[in-house]
């Protein structure tokens, strides 16, 4: 199979766009997540578990309301065959992201003047509040910037971008362990990294010259929102679902188990699912470019879906060689024996990671064929089999280790099932998003 790939003729020396694209991805990404795990052995030793979870736990909370942020509509920047088109979305990004983000802020203050004695958080929870709206605004800034360069196809500007977030994160989250300031510097590192991506992005696209504001017409706002009307009535409730098969886990987690089971499976996430939703964001990102591409050229996408798959299989299979190997003697080694159990938890859902990485890659496909309603269905399906997995994991074993093998088990089989379905509908199909 690597022959493929590496060989006279494979992939890669064949030198095509997609491959070459995504390689320039992919190499951002690698370097981005080098800057973490090597980070990652001190910040183990500066930050307790419980101080992990109780960040993941918050991120989750921003990383569910920026999905929503834009109602999903930064997607379809990609979309449109003129810039002018692109534009009007961009702007219609942007003002639904700060009407939510006002919203969460004017939210977020009712309930410190009228429901924080009535329903008291962590301390250190309530005080977080208050930067929710702005993490908020950041990630969907974030988003529309990222979807505006990859319709450019600036690769080496996102590629750049990743790099100059991780650096910013962990410098800034070891810097403030460092000083011993405690739970808050991984959240300030977090701020940090994201504002200088945005920052980095929003610098290139404005040098570029290549988005006129003389492009943007106000009236043409409404058309374009009931154009691509199905992203936010599917794709974002869709999205959702997708988003609460990752961070569900940490919220049920918190409600069988303690604040350090969410911390070890922070651990896992942050050094498994993070460096491949990484990698798998670059793979995604050239693969929804190209095959929009095609399709609007009404073009077979099989061959591109084929090439993604192959491709991010072999991007994820030596983790999952590793993990399954070593992962709890890994983990203790490098992050310390106080981590064992983080390394147990990422060698039992090492498997659906795999799989799950390459549903990832090509999850796109449904929304560049105008099937987002029948993902919308087969989203519930993993919700429900999510969540059932991890009640019975806690419910009736009440061992977080049996939870996470029937999920490891359960997911797998989903994950697999996603993508032998989207490999039925990624034929010449009548254009739907155009």
């Amino acid at each position: 199979m690597l022959k493929k790939f590496i060989g006279p003729g494979s992939l890669i020396s064949n030198r095509s766009p997609f491959i070459q694209n995504t390689l320039k991805l992919v190499l951002g990404s690698g370097i981005a997540q080098l800057i973490t795990f090597l980070v990652s052995p001190i910040l183990t030793r500066l930050y307790t578990p419980a101080d992990l979870g109780l960040f993941t736990f918050f991120i989750s909370i921003v990383g569910l309301f920026a999905l929503i942020a834009t109602l999903r509509y930064e997607i379809a920047v990609i979309f449109p065959k003129e810039d002018k088109d692109a534009v009007n979305i961009v702007s219609l990004s942007m003002i639904i992201a700060l009407g939510l983000s006002f919203l969460l802020l004017i939210l977020v203050i009712l309930y410190r003047l009228f429901l924080s004695g009535q329903f008291p958080l962590n301390p250190v929870l309530s005080q977080w509040l208050y930067l929710l709206p702005v993490l908020v605004f950041f990630l969907a800034l974030g988003n529309i910037f990222q979807n505006w360069l990859i319709r450019k196809k600036e690769y080496r500007f996102l590629s750049a971008g990743k790099i100059i977030n991780s650096l910013g994160n962990n410098l800034t989250t070891l810097f403030l362990g460092l000083i011993g300031i405690g739970t808050w510097g991984l959240l300030i590192g977090n701020l940090t990294g994201t504002f200088l991506f945005i920052l980095f992005l929003g610098f290139c696209i404005y040098r570029s010259g290549q988005f006129r504001k003389n492009e943007f017409d106000r009236t043409s706002l409404k058309p374009t929102a009931r154009k691509y009307k199905d992203l936010p009535t599917s794709n974002t409730l869709q999205s959702i679902l997708e988003t609460f098969q990752n961070y569900g886990i940490i919220y049920l987690a918190k409600i069988f188990f303690s604040s350090s089971v969410v911390g070890f499976y922070a651990l896992s996430l942050r050094i498994l699912q993070a460096p491949l939703w990484l990698l798998g964001s670059s793979i995604s990102q050239v693969y929804l470019k190209e095959a929009a591409e095609r399709f609007n050229k009404n073009e077979n996408l099989e061959e591109l879906l084929t090439k993604t798959i192959k491709l991010s299989g072999i991007v994820a299979l030596p983790m999952l060689i590793v993990l399954l190997a070593s992962g709890p003697w890994l983990f203790a080694f490098i992050f310390g024996s106080a981590w064992r159990e983080a390394g147990i938890y990422a060698q039992i859902l090492a498997p659906w990671m795999f799989f799950d990485f390459i549903r990832y890659c090509i999850a796109q496909s449904p929304l560049v064929v105008g099937r987002i309603r029948s993902m919308f269905y087969i989203s519930i399906i993993g919700n429900m089999l999510m969540i059932a997995c991890f009640c019975i994991g806690g419910f009736v074993f009440r061992d977080v280790k049996t939870g996470f093998l029937l999920l490891s088990v359960f997911m797998s089989m989903y994950a697999i099932g996603v993508i032998l379905w989207i490999r039925t509908i990624v034929k010449p199909v009548k254009k739907v998003i155009e």
